[in-house]
C-alpha cells in the first residue's frame, strides 16, 4: 500500500495512487480494450476508485499497463 494519501478532487472519490493501479494492470491480459481492462480489473477485485478511473479511458486497444496509465486523464492538483 502507498504511504501517501490519495489526492481528492472536490466532490469526487479519492484519486488512487498510480502504483496501486499498476499492481492490478500487471495482471491484465494485453492487448486489451478499455472494456476488457475494466472487466479484468473487476474480476481481480480492484477498488471502486480504480474502476472509476478506468471508465475515463479513451476507447481503443492498449498493449501494456504503461499505455493505460499514460492514457488516463491526469487529476487536477
Amino acid at each position: 500500500m502507498s504511504t501517501q494519501p490519495a489526492r481528492r478532487a472536490v466532490g469526487t472519490m479519492p484519486v488512487p495512487d498510480r502504483g496501486e493501479l499498476l499492481r492490478f494492470l500487471c495482471h491484465v491480459r494485453f492487448p486489451a480494450t478499455k472494456q476488457e481492462i475494466y472487466q479484468q480489473c473487476v474480476a481481480l477485485g480492484a477498488p471502486a476508485a480504480h474502476l472509476e478511473r478506468l471508465r475515463s479511458l479513451p476507447d481503443g486497444v492498449f498493449v501494456e499497463p504503461d499505455t493505460v496509465l499514460q492514457a488516463l486523464p491526469h487529476p487536477a492538483p
